[in-house]
């Protein structure tokens, strides 16, 4: 099959998170099972890479105001005299970039199917708070989101919560074409090696934004650095949150603490995730949680919060440690609990890894994939 996938940005932006790696990977996967792949990605004008991937890439000119991704109309521009001349089976978008996909695909006879990668699926194509201008802007994104999804011959949702999230958002005409793939987990993560530091070590890779439950975290770490005094933190990752961050670590007179890394490779976090103690997960709201499966693929113990898809994978006291959402002190009460319990908490990692090898992995993913589009295409 001829297959194109989109999505904003890319894996090797700054800003980027679960969504653009997954699609990295299927495509990758879907290629090595002879498949002609394809894939969009949008950048700025002044990032440049050098990458090396087996796939065909189109970049896409990334264009946003305020809050609202306006790639919408650079996606189309290259979507459209690329899908006929392609003439591609399947077009597979993953964000607010596919709001006209449907109209390509039924344009040029493809296959539209849709992944949700956000835990934030709007219940109204009505544009909300024009008096309210952040509010507002955040609308449209959502707007473009939920077009996206109805026009969808088919959509992906990798965990059930997703998938509950997207029958709520959009009705139950969305069951019927509704289909719940789990992705896969990149091989090297299984490779990882632990040899956790004497100290205690924490770590946390994603986002740096609220919902990633990053004030909870910062908070609890105060209490816990009054009992634990060789207590670290080291944070990964990218956001428009950064210096908010460093200003609040600031306040709780944490700043030897917490070391901001920003974004790191996949071998340099794995490396981080031998040496560490806990991974720290304290999401209100999840999707899916990328990162989560990653650190129990590497065997590193996690603590989560019970927000959204990450308890469908943390079995409490099993696999690892689930608190609640938005929950400071509980969250502190945790971090010391498995800290001093080490012997359970390497347990449960053991049991974790387990069960991420016997869950998530790319093949199937694809395999599962494969299935859907060539049912699609009456293949």
């Amino acid at each position: 099959m001829k297959i194109c996938l989109t999505i904003n940005s890319s894996p090797w932006s700054t800003f980027k998170g679960g969504g653009q790696l997954a699609v990295h990977h299927l495509a990758c996967a879907l290629f090595s099972k002879g498949h002609q792949v394809h894939v969009l990605y949008s950048k700025y004008s002044h990032e440049q890479f050098n990458i090396d991937v087996p796939y065909k890439i189109h970049w896409v000119n990334h264009h946003d105001f305020a809050t609202v991704n306006l790639n919408i109309f650079s996606f189309s521009r290259v979507l459209g005299p690329l899908a006929k001349k392609e003439k591609f089976d399947v077009i597979h978008g993953n964000a607010e970039e596919s709001y006209w996909t449907g109209k390509i695909s039924k344009k040029n006879k493809s296959i539209y199917v849709f992944t949700s990668h956000t835990p934030n699926i709007p219940t109204t194509g009505m544009l909300k708070g024009i008096n309210r201008p952040v509010r507002f802007l955040k609308s449209i994104n959502t707007y473009f989101l939920r077009s996206a999804i109805i026009e969808a011959d088919h959509v992906v949702a990798f965990s059930k919560f997703s998938g509950d999230l997207i029958i709520k958002g959009v009705g139950d005409t969305c069951a019927n074409k509704l289909k719940i793939i789990p992705p896969g987990v990149e091989s090297s993560w299984f490779k990882v090696e632990r040899k956790p530091s004497s100290n205690s070590e924490l770590l946390y890779w994603g986002r740096l934004e609220d919902e990633k439950g990053l004030p909870e975290l910062f908070h609890a770490l105060e209490v816990v650095s009054k009992v634990i005094k060789d207590i670290n933190l080291t944070i990964v990752g990218e956001g428009n949150r950064l210096m908010d961050y460093k200003s609040l670590v600031a306040d709780l007179s944490l700043t030897d603490r917490v070391q901001f890394m920003g974004w790191l490779s996949s071998s340099k976090i794995q490396s981080l995730s031998a040496q560490s103690r806990l991974g720290l997960f304290p999401s209100r709201v999840e999707s899916f949680g990328l990162s989560v499966v990653e650190a129990m693929a590497a065997g590193l113990p996690v603590i989560v919060a019970s927000g959204g898809a990450l308890q469908e994978n943390v079995e409490k006291g099993v696999t690892g440690t689930l608190v609640p959402v938005n929950n400071a002190g509980a969250l502190a009460k945790a971090i010391i609990s498995t800290l001093e319990n080490s012997k359970h908490t390497e347990s449960m990692a053991r049991d974790a890894k387990k069960l991420v090898q016997h869950k998530f992995n790319w093949d199937e993913a694809a395999n599962k994939m494969v299935d859907l589009y060539s049912f699609s295409n009456g293949m």
